[in-house]
């Protein structure tokens, strides 16, 4: 299943962040591990601060529902607040595991939200090196 996946960053933490990213130990120990890095890579900022990615993940099919993102989300909570997870195309539209890895309703979906706000990532990076060079 994909998900949309929105929260913010924590105050005080976009510095740790980035070098978890930055290093790869973001989601370091979980099966998701390289998705992690590929999410925040590709994530977008609005203009009211929110970070948006979408997710691969198949904890529903394998826990059922209720437990999205379930392995994820201890992960995602070091470092995000107001965290919101939702379905990114209707789940009886989707075939699930193993279909998902196939399915080009990922490159549809990213296309659209690439379309907005900014890249995060980038964003992050410029932010933490000036917050650097001002302290």
């Amino acid at each position: 299943m994909r998900y949309l996946v929105r929260g913010k960053v924590i105050e005080g933490k976009s510095a740790a962040l980035l070098e978890a990213i930055e290093s790869g130990e973001l989601g370091r120990g979980s099966i998701a591990h390289r998705t992690f890095l590929k999410c925040m890579k590709e994530a977008r900022l609005t203009e009211q601060g929110q970070v948006r990615w979408l997710e691969v993940c198949y904890c529903r099919e394998a826990f059922g529902p209720g437990y999205e993102l379930y392995e994820e989300l201890p992960y995602w909570e070091a470092y995000f607040e107001e965290l919101d997870v939702r379905f990114a195309r209707k789940p009886e539209d989707c075939e699930g595991y193993p279909v998902c890895g196939d399915c080009d309703c990922t490159e549809k979906l990213e296309a659209k939200l690439e379309k907005l706000g900014i890249p995060f990532f980038r964003h992050l990076k410029e932010t933490v090196s000036s917050h650097e060079t001002s302290t």
